[in-house]
């Protein structure tokens, strides 16, 4: 999750080799947590539902596809039971970190030792936010309660 961080902040681009690793790792996962310990089956149907809804955001052009990628692989590690309080975390960061955002870009051209430098795309105006950072940060959130169940 930090590489998906470091990749959004500075690239605007979340790889598909990161999403893709995640992805392929999960089976492992749950197989190392034994037999019945993941609900691997509606982890999928969570999953399923945010790439429906999120393909309907992207078509929307409401969110990247990189980030609809990476949230869907990280609703199929957080699991049903967890969806809603993640979805809440990533939410409540993404609300967070768009307010950030948009208050520096408003702001930093006012300070006079940065007023006329060219600043990171991130804190340019009309630039999309980054919403896999809160995608991520969510991401850690839950990993950081216990509240992902396909790990130890």
């Amino acid at each position: 999750m930090l590489a998906v961080i470091w990749f959004d902040a500075t690239r605007y681009l979340i790889p598909n080799w990161l999403v893709g690793s995640l992805l392929i790792i999960y089976p492992l996962a749950v197989y190392d947590m034994g037999h019945g310990a993941v609900d691997w089956k509606m982890a999928l149907v969570g999953m399923a539902v945010v790439f429906a809804v999120g393909y309907f955001v992207f078509a929307m052009k409401w969110m990247g596809g990189g980030d609809i990628k990476l949230l869907a692989v990280c609703a199929l590690w957080v699991g049903w039971r967890n969806l809603p309080e993640f979805m809440a975390y990533v939410t409540l960061l993404g609300g967070a970190l768009s307010i950030v955002v948009l208050v520096l870009r408003k702001a930093l051209p006012y300070v006079p030792w940065i007023a006329g430098q060219t600043l990171p795309r991130i804190l340019r105006d009309h630039e999309p936010v980054p919403y896999g950072l809160a995608i991520a940060a969510g991401f850690l959130l839950m990993a950081a309660g216990g509240k992902i169940p396909a790990m130890p």
